[in-house]
């Protein structure tokens, strides 16, 4: 067995530059900038509209809409929906918190369901027992790119007139059951933020079979304008006014990434299998389960560390990775790292706009509501146990995927090895442990 770096040994990868995370930028896209900046139309023009029709066209529904990020396209999916003060709706605590905050954006209330243990999305059965008559949506996300099992979401969305709001952000590509995610929800929300699988730097896009629906999104998103008055109308919907329209030029470039989403996917398919293959059947090591319901596509390669097994916690595996040369200990304090959703700061204290607890404690919320520990045990675990490992960018090369796998055999191993030894394993620093143990800290005060 190979001595660890950290103890000392040769480490996998050294004078090597970091493993890459790079967006996808070939001629083709600099062509398309350059085009558009010629023609001095930066901001939204021709390039979005064609841009939103290869959208359409791609996922096979009739309307799409280009916006500023993937956040923005979560809200105004749900000021769509009608979503207000005093309405709550389900979410998922295994995410970005994008995908949970949006709900605020519109004055309601986030309720927390558990994920399934396997697969880490939304688990149909926690979320019927979540539901209330204040509940107006769900919002089921595809997390690491695999789909959720959408029937029985649905199932409950038809029995208790809920909107279904997919958040696609990290599976563009991804099926169930022969369709495309973010079509089988009333609206699908993505995001093109850098280091997803189609990049604009910033963008993202909500798509929809509903025409109302589009209607207004469409207006929503451009200062409530009636899109059938043009571009420069005045007409107002009452809403409150927002601009989240993306530029010509992040359009512009869109518009190549999808004429090679299929590429961009399968190269990352590709990625993921060959580390699957490596590292299948490894001690103290599980790969993440492909659900029977669909197709899966990667954004990110995670993991799931078998802490009894390793004798070690997952920070205590990243460190050691880290001296491998195949780890970025920056991601501590990243979303590289997943918290439970349900115990930050914003949902156990509470926190609204303008220093008030509103539209958790307000008088048009009719309901209870509390947040910490406890409340979704499986999403909880998750975190503690799936490590979030590395990109499987199609710009990686065949080398970068060997050492990947070499690191986590060898660090695999000697954990295993050490633990069988009764040799205690303690690599992390008092600092690097503080920036992940905020979260400890947060239980700790919310139960005393």
């Amino acid at each position: 067995m190979k001595t660890l770096a950290i103890d000392g040994g040769a480490p996998v990868r050294s004078n090597k530059p970091s493993l890459v995370e790079a967006d996808i930028f070939e001629q083709a896209e600099m062509d398309a900038l350059v085009r558009v900046a010629s023609q001095k139309k930066l901001r939204r023009a021709e390039a979005a509209l064609e841009y939103e029709k290869s959208i359409a066209a791609y996922f096979g529904v009739k309307h799409a809409i280009a916006v500023s990020n993937g956040t923005t396209a979560l809200h105004v999916a749900l000021a769509a929906f009608g979503i207000g003060p005093g309405d709550e709706v389900i979410v998922a605590p295994y995410t970005f918190i994008a995908s949970d905050t949006c709900v605020l954006e519109q004055n309601a209330v986030p309720i927390f369901a558990d994920v399934d243990p396997r697969y880490l999305t939304l688990d149909p059965a926690d979320v019927a027992r979540k539901i209330t008559k204040h509940t107006k949506a769900i919002i089921p996300v595809h997390i690491l790119g695999t789909p959720v099992d959408m029937d029985p979401i649905m199932e409950l969305a038809r029995q208790h007139n809920l909107w279904v709001l997919e958040d696609c952000a990290q599976a563009p590509g991804a099926s169930y059951k022969g369709k495309r995610v973010g079509t089988i929800g009333h609206v699908g929300t993505f995001s093109t933020i850098s280091g997803k699988i189609t990049s604009t730097g910033e963008g993202g896009f909500v798509m929809t079979n509903d025409g109302a629906l589009f209607e207004k999104m469409w207006g929503y998103h451009d200062f409530a304008r009636k899109r059938s008055l043009g571009a420069a109308s005045k007409f107002h919907w009452g809403l409150p006014c927002t601009n989240y329209r993306i530029t010509n030029m992040q359009a512009a470039i869109g518009l190549e990434q999808m004429q090679k989403i299929d590429r961009l996917i399968a190269k990352r398919d590709e990625n993921a299998k060959y580390l699957d293959s490596r590292l299948r059947d490894l001690p103290g090591i599980n790969l993440m389960p492909k659900p029977d319901w669909g197709e899966r596509v990667y954004y990110y390669y995670a993991i799931r560390i078998d802490r009894q097994a390793l004798g070690s916690d997952m920070l205590n595996f990243a460190v050691a990775l880290a001296a491998e040369g195949v780890y970025d200990l920056g991601y501590l304090g990243t979303t590289r790292w997943i918290i439970p959703q349900h115990l930050q700061p914003v949902f156990v204290n509470k926190s609204g706009y303008g220093g008030t607890r509103c539209p958790f404690e307000c008088p048009w919320y009719e309901g209870h509501v509390e947040y910490g520990p406890g409340l979704c045990p499986e999403a909880e675990r998750a975190c503690d146990e799936v490590f979030w490992l590395s990109s499987v960018n199609p710009l990686l090369e065949q080398q970068d995927l060997d050492d990947i796998a070499t690191a986590v055999e060898k660090v695999a191993t000697a954990f295993v090895a050490k633990q069988r030894a009764g040799i205690p394993i303690r690599y992390a620093t008092d600092d690097q442990r503080a920036r992940i143990e905020f979260m400890e800290r947060a239980r700790a005060e919310h139960s005393l």
